[in-house]
């Protein structure tokens, strides 16, 4: 009988060896090193992302999008967090008091516009990549193929999504040091944990 701690120490072996293998990039036909054009820091400041509170006296949160998963808290009404991501009726938050991740169901906060301290950052493990599927993409000031473009991005090229409205993505431009919108079509999600 395998004890459970051999098959947790073969699952993390694997997840390492796949890490590892996968960091490296693809090749190309030719069999050089194709490398994806990256521009995400370590952390970014909280700021970037949309503020949410709590509006139900308890509010737990979940390792995974789903009421059966494994949950810690609860969060207290009108604690501030920061929105990630969101899926159908979950949303993927980030908990600066507890500087840590977790999905709470949509109908528990609400979108506020309030910033929090300057100072405090996300490490981007947390934050999901929008990875570009096209030759050429224009990143636009706001979510409109009308709107100003502020950056043309290439394909291979990966940023951090902050925010999503309609099928539009807002993402960080490091490039330009401002924020821009992609049309959702043009991209695919990838998270990183």
């Amino acid at each position: 009988m395998v004890r459970p701690r051999m098959i947790l120490f073969f699952a993390m072996a694997l997840a390492a060896f796949v890490a590892v293998n996968c960091a490296g990039g693809s090749k190309d036909r030719q069999g050089g090193s194709k490398k994806r054009a990256s521009y995400i820091p370590d952390e970014i400041p909280a700021n970037l992302l949309p503020t949410m509170a709590v509006g139900v006296d308890e509010c737990y949160v979940f390792v995974r999008p789903d009421g059966d998963a494994p949950f810690f808290g609860p969060l207290g009404k009108g604690e501030n967090i920061k929105k990630i991501d969101a899926g159908k009726s979950w949303i993927l938050v980030w908990i600066p008091r507890l500087r840590i991740s977790g999905w709470v169901r949509k109908y528990q906060i609400y979108l506020i516009h309030k910033e929090i301290s300057p100072k405090e950052t996300i490490p981007t493990k947390y934050l999901t990549i929008l990875h570009i599927l096209k030759k050429r993409v224009n990143i636009r000031k706001r979510a409109s193929t009308r709107a100003r473009i502020v950056y043309k991005a290439r394909q291979r090229q990966e940023y951090l999504l902050l925010d999503e409205k309609r099928s539009w993505y807002q993402i960080w431009v490091p490039q330009v040091k401002k924020k821009g919108w992609v049309a959702g079509r043009l991209v695919v999600k990838r998270y990183r944990r």
